[in-house]
Parts: C-alpha cells; sequence; structure tokens
C-alpha cells in the first residue's frame, strides 16, 4: 500500500502498479469534467454564470433559479478514445468505443407571475456524469536496461534482504513461486533472475467505468436580477482496471521464454456532497455567477487480485496465485476506504448579445489537489504516508472554460473551449499534462420541444511508468477522446 516518496517524487505518478489505495486513487474521482448535456459540452462547460440548462445544477446550483418552465432532459452519448504509446521506440495505437447516458433531469417550475421580489422558486432532480473511464491502450517496446525481475528483486520494495516466506504474496512472492525470481544458491534471502536484458516488455491495460452524481436542487429568482441556488449531490464511482504485463525473450537470451503478471482491480462506491452559488444580473446584457462546492465525502471499495504465469524453453509451465505463509489461497484482497475531495470555488461572466442574438460565457475554476486525504474506513490504517505524497506531488490549479451561442431564430450554433490544468507541481513529469476540449454543436428549440446535438475532442500527453525502477524510461501515451451527445428536451 505504501510507496517510496523519493520515486515518486522524482515523477512516477502514472504507474498505478499496485493496485492499492493510494495518491492516484485520490486524484481519479477527484477530477471533474463537466458537460453532461449537448448544449452545455458544445459550450466548454462554461455556465457559471448563465443557468437554464441541467449540467448547471452541478456546477452553479443557482442555474436551477433562471428557468422560467417546467422542463424534462434526457442525453445519451457516444465515445470514441483513441490512445497511441510511444515505449523505447516502438509505437502502438488502441481504440475504444463506449455509449452511455450523460444526463436524465427534471426542473419543475413555481412562478408567482410576479416581476418584483421572490417572483419563483425551482426544484430540480436528476443524473450528470462527470468522468468517462472507458479506455484500452498497449505499452510494448525492447528494453537493454531493466525487466520487472529487476523491481521484484530490488525495487523500493524488492525481495533483496527478505526470507521467501517474508515476501508479499501479491508482489515479489508471485515472482518467486514462477521462479521468476530466485534465491541465489548458498543463500537464502538474495536473488537472481533468469530473465536477460534485451526481452520485449509488453502492457496491456483496460478500465472502464464512470463517475456520476444524482443531484437534488433547490433555486429562488428575485426579481429577475439575483438567482441562488443550492444542490445536495449523491455521486457514485464504478471503476475496473485490468493490465496484463508481459516480458518475452524473443532473441532467445536464455532458457527463460516468457512470462505473464495479470493485475485486476475493481472500484465501487458513494460520496456525498453539497453546492450553493449565486447569479446576479445588474443590466440585461451582463451575468455574474459564483458557486463553492464542498468536498465530495466517498466511502470506497477496492477489490484486487493478482496471478503470474512463466514458460521456459525446456517445456517448464509455473502459474501462481497469492498464498499465505502456509501455502493456502488468499483470494482477493477487499479493502474499504474513505476520500475525501478538493473543495471547488467557480465563477464566470455572461454577455448576452443585443437583440437575443445569443451569449458568450467565460468560467474560472480554482481547485486544491493538494487538500485530497485518504482514510481508513476503520481507522486500522492512517495513510500518512500517502496523504504526504498528496502534498508533495500535486498542486492547485486553474481551469479555464468559454462558450458562445448564435442564435439563428429556432436554430442555435454553439462554440467552447476548456483548459483543465496540470494537477502535478513543477517536479514531476507529468507537470504539463494538461487537458485541452474543443467543443462544436447545434440546437433546434421550437414550441414545447428541443433537441442539441454536440461534440466534443478531448486531448491529453502523459507519462507512464511500467514499474519502479531506477532511471526507467516512461511511456509517452496521447489521447484524443471524441464525445458525441445528444439531448432530447420537453418544456410543460
Amino acid at each position: 500500500m505504501k510507496r517510496s516518496k523519493l520515486i515518486i517524487l522524482l515523477g512516477i505518478m502514472f504507474t498505478s502498479y499496485a493496485f492499492a489505495q493510494n495518491e492516484s486513487d485520490a486524484l481519479r474521482y477527484s477530477q471533474r469534467f463537466f458537460g453532461a448535456t449537448a448544449r452545455s459540452a458544445a459550450m466548454g462547460g462554461a455556465f457559471a454564470s448563465l443557468g437554464g440548462d441541467f449540467s448547471s445544477l452541478g456546477y452553479n446550483p443557482a442555474g436551477i433559479a433562471v428557468f422560467r418552465t417546467t422542463e424534462l432532459t434526457f442525453t445519451p452519448s457516444f465515445s470514441m478514445e483513441d490512445i497511441s504509446t510511444r515505449y523505447m521506440g516502438s509505437s502502438r495505437n488502441e481504440t475504444d468505443y463506449s455509449f452511455g447516458m450523460n444526463n436524465l433531469g427534471l426542473v419543475a417550475s413555481f412562478n408567482n407571475n410576479r416581476e418584483k421580489g421572490w417572483v419563483g422558486t425551482n426544484l430540480g432532480v436528476g443524473y450528470n456524469r462527470h468522468n468517462n473511464f472507458n479506455k484500452n491502450q498497449v505499452i510494448e517496446g525492447v528494453n537493454f536496461s531493466s525487466s520487472m525481475a529487476d523491481y521484484f528483486i530490488d525495487g523500493p520494495y524488492g525481495a533483496n534482504g527478505y526470507h521467501p516466506d517474508q515476501l508479499e504474496p501479491f508482489w515479489e512472492r508471485l515472482a518467486f513461486d514462477t521462479y521468476i525470481i530466485d534465491t541465489v544458491p548458498g543463500y537464502w534471502d538474495w536473488y537472481e533472475t533468469p530473465v536477460m536484458l534485451g526481452q520485449t516488455q509488453r502492457e496491456i491495460i483496460s478500465t472502464s467505468g464512470y463517475t456520476g452524481e444524482w443531484l437534488f436542487s433547490f433555486g429562488a429568482n428575485y426579481s429577475h436580477k439575483f438567482y441562488v441556488g443550492a444542490s445536495l449531490g449523491i455521486e457514485s464511482v464504478d471503476y475496473s482496471r485490468k493490465s496484463n504485463y508481459t516480458e518475452t525473450d524473443d532473441m532467445d537470451l536464455s532458457d527463460f521464454s516468457q512470462f505473464r503478471f495479470s493485475r485486476n482491480l475493481n472500484t465501487s462506491g458513494t460520496g456525498y456532497t453539497f453546492k450553493a452559488g449565486a447569479i446576479y444580473r445588474p443590466v440585461d446584457l451582463l451575468r455574474f455567477g459564483a458557486s463553492v462546492h464542498l468536498p465530495t465525502f466517498y466511502k470506497l471499495q477496492d477489490e484486487y487480485s493478482h496471478m503470474m504465469e512463466s514458460w521456459f524453453d525446456t517445456g517448464d509451465y509455473y502459474s501462481a496465485e497469492p498464498t499465505n505463509v502456509n501455502g493456502n489461497p488468499i483470494g482477493a484482497r477487499i479493502k474499504e476506504y474513505s476520500l475525501t475531495t478538493p473543495f471547488r470555488f467557480v465563477g464566470g461572466v455572461g454577455l448576452m448579445l443585443p437583440a437575443q442574438l445569443g451569449v458568450i460565457s467565460v468560467d474560472y475554476e480554482y481547485v486544491d489537489y493538494t487538500s485530497m486525504r485518504l482514510r481508513e474506513a476503520d481507522g486500522g490504517y492512517d495513510f500518512y504516508d500517502e496523504n504526504q505524497i498528496i502534498q508533495d506531488v500535486y498542486r492547485a490549479t486553474g481551469n479555464l472554460k468559454a462558450g458562445a451561442e448564435l442564435r439563428l431564430g429556432a436554430f442555435m450554433l454553439r462554440g467552447g473551449y476548456a483548459y483543465y490544468s496540470s494537477p502535478y507541481s513543477d517536479d514531476q513529469v507529468n507537470k504539463d499534462a494538461g487537458i485541452t476540449s474543443y467543443s462544436a454543436g447545434f440546437g433546434f428549440r421550437e414550441g414545447r420541444f428541443f433537441f442539441d446535438i454536440g461534440y466534443v475532442m478531448t486531448t491529453q500527453e502523459e507519462h507512464y511508468y511500467l514499474y519502479e525502477y531506477q532511471d526507467m524510461e516512461t511511456a509517452l501515451g496521447k489521447s484524443t477522446n471524441n464525445r458525441f451527445l445528444m439531448t432530447v428536451g420537453l418544456r410543460f
């Protein structure tokens, strides 16, 4: 569970090799990428000062008070994730497709037909999806510098200096039981490996799942000038990661042929949060919005399992799963823990174009990722090392979003841009791993019916370490996500 702080401070962050509760998990469930409806997605998610769209209930809850009619929305989505990787001079490309429900929402509007004072109150309930984890990637290259067997022997928590019965059953012991590492003759706590350098390394990683939020919101409108709102959020996590790591002696360097290290992780849980915000319209052409999001308090459960297999030119084959000191199978490990995500502060300004020609909006979001905290559910483990690493390797960030909408009668044309700054501090290898989104779309409104189409292209580059080892070369991954959304809505 614990990590070598020195290694991580040198930049080894996107490893996720331990498949246990760590700082990478905290970040994964703390990041938010708003834009649950096609309209908000097409406008970069810049709705802090606009409102009138169900996405805003999770971003600035005061947006619910802008509604003048009761509204029902439904938004299915389709995503295509393309990831290209480069490692040890070799390139690989993988594509994954996924469908999902991005939004389902109902806003009930209650107006008293007055123009001054508290002129209306609105209630809302529904679901917005934040993150989509569906992706596949392949990393492959020939390594003349190190092997994962070296990590098992003398990595941060390597086998050297320990009796085989003392080895971690989900890690080094598996390598020992499959003869990927073995004790040096005459020694009981010193190890060697038959794996010769120049082997082909490959890791195939498949992730799936999402984070989403059920919202219960309330808002009020004061003289069509001042709007306030609040939302109670119940957030859910469903995440799965499967990794198959192999090393193969394609050059026939020794009797060793191949080993495979398989790791599976499933995470599920629920969290609770509260948000409040306000929108002020000093004149008809201008709006200001701001909101604060309390941390989400998650209760999560990890279930992870490992196994290892090895093949030798002699025909020998070995397979191992985690066992205790008596040789009995342990089975999957299940661990419950809690996570507190950061506060969020959001501000925005919107410009209403004359003659109802459209809108332009810009938002800024502040998030301090150093404030994330992991806690043991039953109080047994303090997560001191992980929480210290969170403070050392992450930083506070500012995210920028901008959007525009042009109205042409019953039709609307939209465009947007968003930049999510890298959450990593300046001494980390992924300090520049920001996320950029470009978006576009159109909409149609006629009577009580409307529909919107949105498209978002999101790009990111990030470095990834296959395992912790000195002078280890990173794999560079470049991802492009193309997301299509369609919102169908009715007004009553």
